[in-house]
C-alpha cells in the first residue's frame, strides 16, 4: 500500500450532514472574527479623531447659519442621529464643501466643531457672514438708552418703547445663537442696543411683562407722592450677571463687614481682616466714595480735573494693595459708590447738579446732589465703576444713594429747585435707566451690581425720590435694603404700636414681609441681600443679640442672600458685637430649619423677644 494510500485510508470521510456544520462554523467563525475586526476598525476610527482637523487634506472654515424662526442650527453624530445643537455664528471646520448625501437624500457637510465630529445640513452652513443675520429690523420691547459705541460709556439717544430701529450690523453672536448687541439706525441717528431690548414684532414690543403679576397692579398704584408713575416702568425680565466661569463666583449668601473709605489703608484693613478670623464673615464692602472721601487717587478724576475737591486716603497702589490682602484671604469684594450725593462732583460742575434757579448747587441733607437726570453723571458714575472694576478686581460695584434727594416735595411744588431735567421723565424713570445702562457697562467688565434701597421702598408705591422696588429689583443682580429700625416712625400692628429702634426682630420682619410681596412682582428678581443697623440710637443697645434678631427676621420671612453690617464709622467700633453675630452660616441653617418646617429661630432656639438686653 503506498503511503498515499495509507494517508487515505487514515482520514475519516465527513458525513453531509458533518460538512454542512463544518461550513457553519466557519462561517460563525468568520463572522465573529469580522465583527471584532470592524469593531477595532471603529474604536481606531473612534480614536483617530483628532483634537484638530489636521488629517483633513484642505478644510474649510463656515459658520452655522439658523433655520427659519429659530437661533440654532441641529448637529448629527457620525451615526446621522441628533446630538444637539448650537448657535447660529457658531465658526466649523468642514472636511470639504462636497456634501454627503443621506439614503433619504439630505445633503450634509461633514464638519468638526467644540472638539466634536460629525454633521450639520448644508442648509445650515455658509461662508458669508452676512447670512448670519436674517433681520433687517427690529423693535424696543424695553425703553433704553443706545450706546454711541460698543465699548464704552458714551451714551446714545433714547430708544423709546415700540420704536423702530433699521438692524445695520452686530458685534457678535452669544453662544446660544442670540446677538449680543445690534448696530442699528433709529431715524437718522446710529447707536448699539442689546439684544433682549429688542423683538422682531411691533404688537409684542407694545406689550408688558406680566406672567407672574399682571401689570395692571403696577398702573394702579398711581404717582401719589411724585416720584413717579409706575406704569411709566419697565418690568420685562433682565439678563443678570454669572461669572463664575471667569472666577468670580458670588458667595450663596454674604455675611459682610462695612470699611469706610476713610479706614481703606492697608494697615486698617489688616485690622479689619482680623475680626473676620474664624467666624463665618466672607466679605467686605469697602466704599470708594462718601461725602469729600475718596478710597484712591482715581485716574478718571485726575483727568477730569476735579480729584482736589476729595480727600484721597490711598494711592492707587496703596488701594490695590488693601483689596489685594482681601481677595488673597478668600473674601467676596464690594466696591460701594456714593451714586447722587457726591458734593465735590456737584460742585466742580453745578451745570449737571441740582440747583436753583441761578445755577447755584443747593445743599440738601448736608450734601450736594449730582441730578439722577443728567447723562453727563451717569456716564462718570458708570466710568469710575469700571475704572475700580478693571484697577483693583472688584467682585461687585454697590451703588448706594441711587437716589434723587429726599424731602424736596415743597421746594418743586413752588418751582424753587431745579433738578436739572431734560427729558419727559419720571425719577422712577431715570433711576431704572441708569441702572440699566451701569449694570450692561459693568457685566461687561465682568462684574456683578447691587443698589441700596430705602427701607421705606418695601412699601407698594413710588417713593418721592424714585426709588421703586419692582422696578430696581428686574434690573440689577443684588438689591440690598436698608430697613434700620431707628429709620422709621411709630407704627401700629395688630393693635399695637411699634416702635421700631426698640423692637429690631417686629420692625424688621414686618419690612421683611412686605419685601417678599414686592419680589413676587419681579419678573427677574435681584437677590436680596439687607443692611443691618448695629449702631446704638435713642438709649437703645444694639449689642449682639439685637443685630442677631434683626437678622433672624429676615431668615424667618425667608428673606435671604445675607446681610452686611452698616455702622457709619465702621465695623472697627463694635468688635465685640461680632463673634456671637457671625458664628452662623444662617443659609446652611435656614435650609435645614425649613426642611423641618420650622423658622430658623425655633431651630436655632434663639429668642426673638424685643426686650432691652443691655444698658
Amino acid at each position: 500500500m503506498s503511503q498515499v494510500e495509507k494517508k487515505q485510508r487514515g482520514r475519516r470521510a465527513l458525513t453531509p450532514g458533518q460538512k454542512i456544520l463544518f461550513v457553519a462554523a466557519l462561517l460563525v467563525v468568520f463572522g465573529l472574527c469580522s465583527t471584532v475586526f470592524l469593531d477595532l476598525r471603529s474604536m481606531e476610527k473612534a480614536n483617530a479623531i483628532p483634537e484638530d482637523v489636521s488629517d483633513w487634506p484642505d478644510p474649510v472654515t463656515a459658520y452655522l447659519m439658523a433655520d427659519e424662526g429659530s437661533l440654532v442650527a441641529p448637529f448629527y453624530n457620525e451615526g446621522l442621529a441628533v446630538d444637539g445643537e448650537y448657535g447660529r455664528g457658531t465658526e466649523i471646520q468642514m472636511e470639504s464643501w462636497e456634501p454627503f448625501v443621506a439614503e433619504n437624500g439630505q445633503e450634509y457637510y461633514h464638519v468638526y466643531v467644540d472638539g466634536r465630529m460629525g454633521y450639520v445640513p448644508c442648509s445650515n452652513v455658509t461662508d458669508d457672514r452676512s447670512a448670519l443675520l436674517p433681520e433687517s429690523r427690529v423693535y424696543v420691547r424695553s425703553t433704553v438708552h443706545m450706546m454711541e459705541n460698543a465699548t464704552d460709556v458714551d451714551i446714545g439717544p433714547l430708544a423709546q418703547k415700540g420704536a423702530l430701529l433699521q438692524v445695520v450690523g452686530y458685534d457678535y453672536f452669544k453662544p446660544d445663537g442670540s446677538v449680543n448687541l445690534y448696530h442699528v439706525m433709529m431715524g437718522d441717528e446710529f447707536g448699539w442696543i442689546k439684544s433682549e431690548y429688542v423683538v422682531q414684532d411691533y404688537g409684542e414690543s407694545m406689550t408688558h411683562w406680566h406672567e407672574d403679576t399682571d401689570y395692571a397692579d403696577h398702573v394702579y398704584r398711581g404717582d401719589d407722592f411724585g416720584g413717579g408713575d409706575p406704569g411709566g416702568l419697565d418690568y420685562w425680565p433682565h439678563e443678570k450677571g454669572d461669572f463664575a466661569s471667569q472666577g468670580n463666583v458670588m458667595p450663596v449668601d454674604v455675611y459682610g463687614l462695612f470699611i469706610p473709605a476713610s479706614h481703606s489703608k492697608p494697615s486698617t484693613v489688616a485690622e479689619y481682616m482680623k475680626l473676620a478670623e474664624g467666624n463665618k464673615c466672607n466679605a467686605f464692602v469697602v466704599t470708594l466714595n462718601e461725602g469729600v472721601d475718596l478710597a484712591y487717587e482715581s485716574p478718571l478724576l485726575t483727568e477730569d480735573g476735579i480729584i482736589d475737591g476729595y480727600n484721597v486716603i490711598n494711592s492707587a497702589e496703596d488701594f490695590a494693595r488693601s483689596i489685594q490682602m482681601l481677595k488673597d484671604a478668600g473674601y467676596y469684594v464690594i466696591g460701594r459708590i456714593a451714586t447722587f450725593q457726591d458734593s465735590p462732583l456737584a460742585l466742580a460742575h453745578p451745570e449737571w447738579s441740582v440747583s436753583d434757579w441761578s445755577g447755584q448747587p443747593l445743599e440738601l441733607g448736608g450734601s450736594y446732589w449730582p441730578s439722577a437726570y443728567c447723562r453727563d453723571v451717569w456716564e462718570m458714575k458708570a466710568a469710575f465703576a469700571v475704572e475700580a472694576v478693571d484697577m483693583f478686581g472688584l467682585n461687585e460695584i454697590q451703588f448706594d444713594y441711587v437716589r434723587f434727594p429726599d424731602l424736596t416735595q415743597d421746594m418743586e411744588a413752588t418751582g424753587t429747585i431745579d433738578m436739572k431735567s431734560t427729558m419727559e421723565e419720571s425719577k422712577a424713570q431715570a433711576l431704572q435707566r441708569f441702572l440699566t445702562y451701569a449694570t450692561d457697562l459693568i457685566h461687561a467688565h465682568g462684574a456683578y451690581v447691587a443698589a441700596d434701597m430705602f427701607g421705606e421702598t418695601g412699601n407698594f408705591y413710588v417713593a418721592p425720590y424714585g426709588q421703586y422696588w419692582p422696578a430696581i429689583s428686574d434690573v440689577v443682580d443684588v438689591i440690598c435694603g436698608m430697613p434700620y429700625p431707628d429709620h422709621f416712625g411709630r407704627f401700629q400692628d395688630n393693635n399695637q404700636w411699634i416702635v421700631p429702634y426698640r423692637m429690631p426682630y417686629r420692625a424688621t420682619y414686618i419690612w421683611a414681609d412686605k419685601v417678599y410681596e414686592r419680589q413676587t412682582e419681579c419678573a427677574s428678581p435681584a437677590i436680596t441681600r439687607t443692611w443691618i443697623q448695629s449702631w446704638d440710637d435713642y438709649g437703645y443697645v444694639y449689642d449682639s443679640a439685637a443685630i442677631q434678631r434683626q437678622i433672624l427676621a429676615l431668615y424667618d420671612k425667608g428673606i435671604t442672600g445675607g446681610y452686611m453690617l452698616w455702622h457709619g464709622n465702621g465695623s472697627l467700633a463694635i468688635p465685640e458685637k461680632l463673634p456671637e453675630v457671625l458664628k452662623y452660616d444662617y443659609r446652611a441653617e435656614y435650609e435645614k430649619a425649613a426642611a423641618q418646617n420650622i423658622k430658623l429661630s425655633q431651630y436655632l432656639k434663639i429668642s426673638t423677644e424685643d426686650a432691652q438686653t443691655s444698658q
